[in-house]
């Protein structure tokens, strides 16, 4: 025996004596025990230690005496209660049967007579308690014996009294009653008053059961059955046995409504239902059902709280006794270890938390970046295997899988072992959904949102983006529960910051949500989370039925890193991660950067030691000063400032806070930039660069410019409704004649102009993605590639004898010919790109005497990311309080 037995055994001697232990749970542990005062075999339950010192003996014995005074031929009754050296048991007849769980493990599916006449026998025991003020709250199987045929109904009023023993403060003690199958929505919801229509809901669904070999809502985990109770109608049971009488059908459908008013008034009401034939309500075949769960579900879902994720907690259970694991309602910081921090780059997301809440992965390493996985209630990070570069990461529904990017492929890999497996090509975020779907964002090539096997297979294509409309991509796609609709973010050509919507998956219909933002999710049971530009994570009430939103929009989150880019909002991935049982991890910081200069080996200088969150880099043109653009307010305003680079001293250059962008003339004497208006509409300024003039407007309606060497006219990308990104020729006369220089389908941008004014080099789609190509400034008309792998922000070299640019993880510099004719000669990897990006901008630049680059290094100023147990009460209450009266 263990040392518990034994310390009971002694505690004990004199009334029982343990023969053997018959089960154990995560709440008690069940003995087959000799009474010795009466001579008979009983089953001692033994609640576990940790339990018996929160719930305290004195009231949990007063509480129990309600349930000992319960007699009833069909209620198994209470014999004894008390204490024993601590522990707090209770003592209940030893049944030589078997319970109707281990029944239907058997059998499946039982005879319509014998099924109802278990559930009319059950119905009238709770009937009987309920009548005497009990409430069973765990009807399941597993709970009710039979003995000789005749079912009696176990642990009877335990719940209670252990609910009443805890004072009422489930939430504190981390116990939650109910069994995921057959609770009812207002367990699932953890509503404070639970009424005698529970047990009818629960009694319900084990006659569901037992007519149809299943429970009404079933799941691969869990949380996906919490879900369906909370949202679903069940199946009417006659179209899955069509021999179930009509007035059976329909008193089971009648005890599973969503809402309590809705369902028998009492348990004898529906045992009378089962046994009267003439019983009938207006639809027994569910569609009522699934009606009035369109009209009435959407109160329990929108007022479900916190506590849902202490229920989901508890429904894991290997046996009839097993409880929650506790759930706090605390904020910790979740300490990685020194050696495996998590990493924020420039590329997405780096952290995940499985639904369960039960495991957290990350991403560390600043040389070869890598998942490690860590049990919540383990210390030991676990790095896995074949996951070297990953990005993205996201469990799979049960847990089993990790799935991640690396590059643009998606892959998987066990948590059980194995290597990883490639899943997809093209692949820049993706969703993992119920029924193992995933919806992917990819490429420009393939731009939109793509559904397909997590098994694999062909992708089908769901979305296309509205070009006309101004849409680039669509991508951060979310599936809402049952895979049927998905929130996404919309990246347009013609706004700074992406605006979020809505799909349905079996005709693409997509409807925008007006609410500007990024990675939206969708939070059980009511909420869509998504990132806003200021860094604040905001919520708002959303229907995952009728993919409506609500107001109001709610800050919950402040200092959360958007990570991907220099421009706060557009593309960003919002650090964090929530799981169905309410468990929240997230980083809190900024993603500021540290100006630094590298060479061609990457060897990188420290330039300024004050981190900001600095854009757009571009030397002047005697090398002497840096003109960038400094984001703050937590990105929401941005100006130019000038960097003297021999003095290190830093100069505001703009003061309206809507400035970016900058360009230096040819002769370094004025400075143009990007200025937003209050109609948010974008010119192109300029001033004399010694600050003696006051700024003007340069171009109207324009998003960047870049000066000839003769200054007399400029590259000027416009963006247009229906074409997108164009380039332009523009004069800088009194005409400001404008020629269009690459205006096609496609998406132009980031233009620069050769040293010698001979070429311009620029980015374009026209491929389907992003690359690199060189025109002629004039006469030659013919279109050379650079990049050939994905390219963006070039910038050329002093010599114009090599254009440097971005390629997939990397800094490139292809070395070019323009005699006899303009060739490519080779390409050669610099570094590895760790720095921050530009938004249809170069974010870097090149020192006038070609040595060196200076670049925005990531120095993110995150702590280690900050756990919050039961966060969704702090959801619900911020909710709660942000409407007004």
């Amino acid at each position: 025996m263990t040392e518990q037995t034994d310390r009971l055994n002694t505690a004990l001697a004199g009334r029982y004596r343990i023969e053997r232990e018959l089960g154990a749970g995560g709440m008690a542990t069940v003995y087959l025990c000799d009474d010795l005062k009466h001579d008979r075999k009983v089953a001692l339950k033994l609640l576990k230690p940790e339990l018996a010192a929160v719930l305290g003996a004195d009231r949990f014995i007063q509480e129990i005496k309600t349930t000992a005074a319960l007699q009833h031929p069909h209620i198994l009754p209470l014999f004894d209660s008390g204490t024993a050296d601590g522990f707090l048991f209770y003592v209940m007849p030893w049944i030589q049967g078997e319970t109707l769980r281990e029944k239907l493990n058997r059998e499946s599916q039982l005879g319509v007579d014998e099924a109802v006449r278990i559930a009319r026998d059950a119905a009238d025991a709770l009937d009987y308690a309920h009548r005497h003020g009990v409430i069973h709250r765990d009807i399941k199987p597993e709970n009710i014996l039979l003995h000789d045929g005749r079912p009696m109904v176990a642990d009877f009023g335990i719940a209670l009294a252990v609910s009443a023993a805890a004072g009422g403060r489930m939430t504190e003690t981390g116990l939650s009653l109910g069994t995921p199958h057959y609770m009812s929505p207002e367990q699932a919801t953890a509503e404070k008053e639970i009424t005698a229509r529970s047990d009818v809901y629960s009694l319900g669904s084990v006659l569901y059961e037992m007519l149809t070999g299943n429970p009404p809502f079933t799941g691969a985990v869990a949380q996906q059955i919490i879900m369906k109770i909370i949202t679903e109608p069940a199946e009417a049971v006659t179209k899955l046995r069509k021999s179930v009488p009509s007035n059976v059908a329909a008193a089971v459908a009648k005890s599973l409504e969503k809402l309590p008013a809705d369902r028998f008034e009492s348990a004898k009401a529906f045992a009378d239902a089962l046994g009267n034939p003439a019983f009938t309500t207006m639809d027994a075949t569910g569609a009522n059902a699934a009606a009035r769960t369109a009209r009435g579900v959407s109160a329990p879902v929108f007022l479900a709280t916190a506590t849902v994720a202490l229920v989901l907690l508890a429904v894991v259970v290997a046996d009839r006794l097993r409880p929650a694991a506790p759930v706090l309602h605390a904020r910790l910081t979740f300490a990685l270890g020194d050696s495996t921090p998590l990493l924020i780059d420039e590329r997405g997301l780096n952290l995940a938390l499985s639904l369960d809440g039960s495991h957290f992965a990350w991403v560390s390493g600043a040389t070869t970046p890598r998942i490690y996985l860590r049990a919540l209630d383990g210390l030991a990070p676990q790095p896995l295997t074949g996951t070297e570069n990953a990005t993205g990461l996201q469990f799979s529904p049960d847990g089993r899988w990790l799935a991640f990017i690396v590059g643009s492929r998606l892959k998987k890999v066990s948590l059980s072992g194995g290597p990883a497996v490639d899943v997809a090509d093209d692949a820049r975020q993706f969703s993992w959904g119920d029924a193992d779907v995933l919806l992917l964002a990819r490429g420009l090539t393939n731009g939109g949102l793509w559904r397909m096997s997590a098994a694999g297979g062909t992708p089908e294509r769901i979305t296309k983006p509205d070009v006309a409309a101004g849409e680039s991509n669509h991508h951060w796609p979310h599936l809402l529960p049952g895979a049927k609709a998905a929130l996404f973010a919309i990246r347009t050509t013609v706004a700074d910051f992406d605006s979020l919507a809505v799909v349905t998956l079996a005709d693409g219909h997509v409807t925008r949500l007006g609410i500007l933002g990024t990675n939206p999710r969708y939070v059980a049971p009511g909420y869509l989370l998504f990132g806003r530009t200021d860094g604040t994570v905001t919520a708002a009430p959303f229907d995952a039925k009728t993919l409506r939103v609500g107001q109001p929009l709610v800050p919950v989150l402040e200092n959360v890193p958007v990570i991907r880019g220099n421009k706060v909002g557009q593309g960003g991935a919002t650090a964090i991660a929530v799981a169905l049982n309410g468990t929240l991890v997230y980083a809190q910081g900024r993603t500021d950067g540290q100006l630094v200069t590298a060479d061609r080996q990457g060897r990188v200088t420290p330039m300024a030691p004050v981190t900001r969150l600095y854009a757009d880099l571009r030397y002047a043109p005697d090398g002497k000063r840096l003109a960038l653009a400094i984001f703050e307010s937590a990105g929401r305003t941005s100006d130019i400032w000038i960097r003297n680079i021999a003095e290190g001293t830093l100069t505001r250059f703009t003061n309206d806070g809507r400035s970016d962008r900058p360009s230096w003339t040819t002769d370094g004497r004025r400075l143009a930039w990007r200025s937003r208006s209050d109609s948010a509409t974008y010119h192109i300024k300029w001033a004399p660069a010694d600050g003696s003039g006051a700024g003007e407007v340069l171009i109207p309606n324009a998003w960047s410019v870049v000066f000839a060497p003769s200054d007399k006219h400029a590259y000027v990308t416009f963006v247009r409704p229906v074409t997108g990104g164009d380039i332009d020729d523009v004069a800088l006369d009194s005409t400001h004649r404008s020629t269009p220089f690459a205006r096609t389908e496609a998406t132009e941008h980031g233009q620069k102009v050769s040293p010698d004014g001979a070429w311009v080099a620029y980015v374009s789609s026209q491929s389907g993605r992003n690359e690199v190509y060189v025109r002629a400034a004039a006469g030659e008309t013919g279109l050379h590639q650079i990049s050939t792998d994905g390219g963006s922000e070039p910038v050329w070299a002093p010599n114009g004898r090599e254009l440097y640019y971005r390629g997939d993880q990397k800094f490139l510099a292809a070395q070019i010919a323009t005699r006899p004719a303009f060739s490519v000669v080779r390409r050669d990897t610099l570094f590895t790109d760790a720095f921050v990006t530009g938004v249809n901008y170069a974010a870097y630049d090149v020192s006038p005497d070609g040595k060196t680059f200076v670049l925005v290094r990531p120095a993110a100023q995150v702590q280690h990311p900050i756990i919050v147990f039961g966060w969704l009460d702090e959801l619900r209450e911020r909710m709660k309080q942000s409407v007004k009266p």
